[in-house]
């Protein structure tokens, strides 16, 4: 049986959380060992799955694609990430338990672009690389894994050719944050792919994207399987998935970020989600 469905980004991000939090890798570290949860909007809602509360998901961001520039939230406006250790929920940087990791410990990592090759971006505004800087190569010295949750929508031809351009010394003029790529070809990305085979162990396959009228940045889901585990999803994403309202804004006054950008968005602040 095949059934399809259409989800916002929102929608998406929920589905995705969902199914990274059924995962057994991250239910064995988050008991046993550690799970760094890293900022990004993705890893938001995942943390919402696992802590099984809400959190201020729009202040769980640092670098961020908002209104339509490339952008940092503010430190000041940020909320701290969060570590499990041996089932205990933690409000610290990632970064302060780096040499205390062993084996079968996870870090989930927030990704800008995907390609048909499983190759993942990730933006970096930092002139150490951010997280990547902190984390990549240390984790893949100890032969650590790195979680990418991503959504289809940001599925992109060539992630190989995007981080061959940008960088923050080599960008003249940005309307946004200037910026570099890394391109992570020995990642695990997780997208709504993933998550449905994580939940429901059936076939998805990437159908359409986009929309508009609210549809802007949707993608469009073919599922096949045994017709009992198709209706279990189609009955999840019904219930569990859609009607996820769109992530809320939050944007820190331009000039405060101390990133060079071309663009001071003046006329930013007559939208809803400018930070005072």
């Amino acid at each position: 049986m095949q059934a399809l469905f259409t989800l916002t980004p929102s929608e998406s991000k929920r589905l995705i959380a969902k199914g990274v939090a059924a995962l057994p890798e991250i239910k064995h570290a988050m008991k046993n060992g550690y799970l760094l949860v890293g900022r990004g909007s993705t890893n938001a809602y995942i943390l919402e799955e696992l802590l099984g509360d809400k959190i201020r998901k729009e202040a769980y961001t640092a670098g961020q694609v908002i209104k339509g520039v490339l952008c940092v939230l503010g430190p000041d406006d940020r909320i701290k990430p969060m570590i499990f250790h041996k089932g205990k929920a933690i409000a610290a940087e990632p970064a302060s338990v780096l040499d205390k990791l062993s084996p079968d410990d996870i870090l989930l990592k927030g990704a800008n672009a995907i390609d048909h090759k499983g190759n993942v971006g990730v933006i970096m505004a930092s002139p150490t690389g951010g997280t990547m800087g902190q984390f990549y190569m240390a984790m893949k010295a100890r032969g650590l894994e790195i979680i990418y949750p991503v959504g289809l929508e940001k599925m992109i031809p060539s992630v190989e050719l995007a981080a061959q351009f940008g960088g923050t010394l080599v960008l003249g003029k940005t309307i946004g944050a200037r910026v570099g790529m890394a391109c992570v070809a020995d990642g695990a990305p997780f997208t709504e792919i993933d998550a449905i085979e994580s939940l429901f162990g059936i076939e998805a396959v990437h159908f359409a994207s986009g929309g508009w009228g609210g549809a802007e940045g949707c993608v469009t889901l073919i599922v096949d399987g045994p017709d009992a585990e198709v209706k279990k999803c189609i009955k999840f994403i019904e219930q569990k998935i859609k009607g996820e309202p769109p992530l809320p804004a939050a944007k820190s006054p331009c000039k405060t970020c101390g990133l060079p950008c071309s663009f001071q968005g003046k006329d930013l602040k007559q939208l809803p989600g400018y930070l005072k």
